[in-house]
């Protein structure tokens, strides 16, 4: 299995995107049911699930190209 971004259409990035956004959300919500060590590290994967989807956003976006 080729692993290039090439073989991803900009729908796929951004149904990757909007997962990883959903799961920082999960995180967060399930933030509220654990003590506060386990709060911080769910917080921490959260901010690393959105910084991530923003990068990967950022990158994606101005390309635009759509294959024929």
């Amino acid at each position: 299995m080729a692993r290039s971004s090439d073989a991803l259409s900009p729908d796929d990035w951004r149904r990757i995107c909007d997962a990883l956004r959903y799961l920082g959300r999960d995180l967060h919500h399930r933030s509220f049911a654990v003590t506060a060590e386990r709060r911080a590290l769910l917080w921490a994967e959260m901010d690393s699930c959105l910084e991530l989807a923003d990068r990967l956003s950022s990158t994606q976006l101005p390309e635009g190209d759509q294959e024929d």
